[in-house]
C-alpha cells in the first residue's frame, strides 16, 4: 500500500511539472520598486473576518480565490464564507477571483469537467454579485497540467500556481508563482527576503494562505503572522490585488486608479 501511494504521489507531482512547462503564456513582468499580492484561497471566513482586517488596517486589498460550492459550510479550514462575507469583500474593493466550484483538482480532471467547474462557478458569483468581472484563477491544490492549463489559460488574465518565487522578466500567465503564508514554517525572514527581491528585481511577489486564526489549521496562519508580513510589504512598496496588478502592467484592462506603477 505504501509502495502504490507512493507511485500515485510521484505520478501527481510528474503531472504538476509537466504542466508548468508546456502550453505557456509567456509576459514581461517589470514594476519598478516592486508589488506584492496577498491572497486566500478557499475563503475560509476568518479569511475575511481577520485577514481582511489587516489589509485594511493599513489600506490595502487582497484577492480572494472563491469556490462557491463551499458557501455556508465548515472544514478543517473552520467555518467557510457566507454570502454577506462574499458581498462585503466585493464591496470594499477586495478582488473576487476564481478557485472552480467544488474546490476540484484541475490536474485530475478533463477539459470539460474543468469547464464545467469554471461555468458553475461563474454563475453563482455572477447569481452573488450581480454579475462581477471575475478575470483571474488560482488551480486548488496547486494542481497545474497541461490539459488544466489548455482550458484555463486563455480563459482568465492569470492562473495561479504554487510555485515558490518571485515572479520577475519573463513569466508564465498560465502559472503563476506563489509563496505560502503558514505559521507552521513560518519564517518571517526568509518571507521579508522575497520581498526585497521583488523591490530589487522590479518583480511581483503573490502570497496565499487559507484561515486566518489565531490557532490556524496547518494551511493558515495566525492574525499576528499575517499582519507582521502585511506591515513589511506596505512599508516598501505597492500592495495590491492580482486584478490591480495586471492592470497596472497593461496585461489585463485599465490601470488601476490608485497605486499605479510607477513610471
Amino acid at each position: 500500500m505504501k509502495r502504490q501511494l507512493m507511485r500515485v504521489t510521484f505520478a501527481a507531482r510528474l503531472v504538476r511539472e509537466i504542466g508548468g512547462f508546456l502550453c505557456t503564456r509567456p509576459a514581461k513582468i517589470a514594476w519598478p520598486g516592486g508589488v506584492v499580492s496577498f491572497t486566500f484561497d478557499d475563503f475560509p471566513r476568518s479569511a475575511w473576518v481577520n485577514g481582511g482586517a489587516v489589509l485594511e488596517k493599513y489600506g490595502r486589498r487582497g484577492t480572494y480565490y472563491t469556490a462557491m460550492g463551499m458557501v455556508g459550510s465548515e472544514n478543517h479550514l473552520g467555518p467557510m464564507f457566507d454570502l454577506d462575507d462574499l458581498r462585503a469583500a466585493h464591496a470594499q474593493g477586495h478582488e473576487i477571483a476564481c478557485h472552480t466550484y467544488h474546490h476540484r483538482d484541475c490536474a485530475r480532471l478533463t477539459p470539460d469537467d474543468i469547464a464545467g467547474e469554471v461555468d458553475r462557478n461563474a454563475a453563482a458569483l455572477a447569481e452573488a454579485l450581480g454579475a462581477p468581472s471575475i478575470s483571474n484563477f488560482a488551480y486548488p491544490f496547486g494542481g497545474v497540467s497541461l490539459s488544466a492549463k489548455s482550458a484555463l489559460a486563455t480563459r482568465f488574465a492569470s492562473c495561479r500556481g504554487t510555485a515558490r518565487g518571485v515572479n520577475h522578466g519573463t513569466v508564465d500567465l498560465a502559472d503563476l508563482r506563489s509563496t505560502s503564508l503558514y505559521s507552521r514554517d513560518f519564517d518571517r525572514e526568509r518571507l521579508c527576503q522575497l520581498i526585497d527581491d521583488a523591490q530589487a528585481t522590479s518583480g511581483w511577489v503573490i502570497f496565499y494562505t487559507h484561515d486566518v486564526a489565531e490557532e490556524p489549521s496547518p494551511f493558515g496562519c495566525t492574525p499576528g503572522d499575517f499582519q507582521s508580513i502585511v506591515a513589511y510589504a506596505a512599508a516598501n512598496m505597492p500592495v495590491l490585488p492580482v486584478r490591480d496588478v495586471l492592470g497596472g502592467l497593461g496585461l489585463a484592462g485599465d490601470q488601476p486608479a490608485t497605486e499605479k506603477r510607477a513610471a
